[in-house]
């Protein structure tokens, strides 16, 4: 498992931490740490473009940014690109050549639909590709980059805006039971279009008038349950709020143990990781309430 331990206050990684620094409790039980690295790792990134239209003033610009962090990542991490709307496409599959995934990339800048987003199934079939990761041991992460929006997922919204979607589509809790599964992380960075503004002014002003049901998504609540960093835009250089997601995904530590305790194949176990007391008191500068430990909180025998 992955942890990422960030001060809230300044917005910066901590590093340097030891196996010591942490501890790791399952369904209460304290556990032993028994392998501990920071970025030794590789990464296996899929890159998911969001299609939709209030995305598509803005697509471009994240996908240069895309493009050009490409130069960040080390040999051996290997880069998959995909499309999402009412559903997925895989555009590039794994690969460590660049060339192919800036190809794939400055495909998916070309791309529109009028299909709609809808998140959850979304979520549902790009973890397959995920798992489709060739190196070894490697880091697997799902990158959205989206303006965070989604629409209401039935059969209104499938026979208006999702006639390109599954006949059934899946759930948000069979999306989360999938993702605690796969022990895929998820993350994102958001940013934002005039249109996207418009379009949730509206819905909060009157749900019922925007079509498809248009609301903020569930991308910070699938980040949240696997650990996975989400930033925001917010006027600020998409290419280097990329280098800074990708930063946090390579300064996550990552932690392993055996299980204490035997359970039964299919439990969920809940996981807590947080930094320990002694940690704190090497570090007089550092307030409780200032440190976050963001892990996934839990995984399925």
């Amino acid at each position: 498992m992955d942890a990422l331990v960030e001060n809230q206050r300044t917005g910066k990684l901590i590093q340097g931490l030891e196996a010591a620094d942490f501890q790791i409790a399952e369904d209460g039980a304290p556990q032993s740490i028994t392998y501990f690295s920071q970025d030794q790792l590789p990464l296996s990134i899929v890159f998911l473009f969001d299609l939709t239209e209030t995305v598509h003033p803005v697509l471009q610009k994240l996908a240069q940014g895309a493009a050009l962090i490409l130069g960040h990542l080390k040999p051996e991490d290997e880069v998959a690109v995909m499309v999402f709307s009412s559903h997925t496409e895989v555009l590039q599959g794994f690969t460590t050549r660049r060339i192919s995934t800036e190809a794939a990339i400055e495909r998916a800048a070309q791309m529109q639909t009028t299909e709609g987003t809808f998140i959850d199934e979304d979520m549902f079939e790009s973890i397959d590709q995920a798992l489709q990761s060739t190196a070894p041991e490697s880091r697997r992460v799902l990158v959205w980059l989206t303006d965070g929006t989604a629409n209401d997922e039935n059969s209104f919204t499938q026979g208006t805006i999702g006639k390109e979607a599954p006949a059934r589509l899946h759930s948000k809790s069979e999306a989360t039971a999938k993702l605690l599964h796969s022990g895929v992380a998820a993350a994102a960075m958001i940013e934002r279009s005039g249109l996207t503004d418009a379009l949730l002014s509206a819905a909060q002003r009157d749900r019922g008038q925007v079509p498809g049901g248009a609301r903020v998504g569930d991308i910070a609540h699938y980040a949240d349950i696997t650990g996975g960093p989400v930033l925001y835009s917010a006027g600020k250089s998409a290419t280097g709020q990329l280098a800074q997601l990708l930063d946090d995904l390579r300064g996550r530590y990552t932690l392993g143990y055996k299980p204490a305790n035997a359970e039964p194949d299919g439990k969920f176990c809940k996981l807590r990781v947080t930094l320990t007391p002694q940690t704190f008191e090497r570090h007089p500068e550092w307030k409780k309430s200032e440190i976050s430990v963001h892990a996934e909180n839990g995984y399925y025998r």
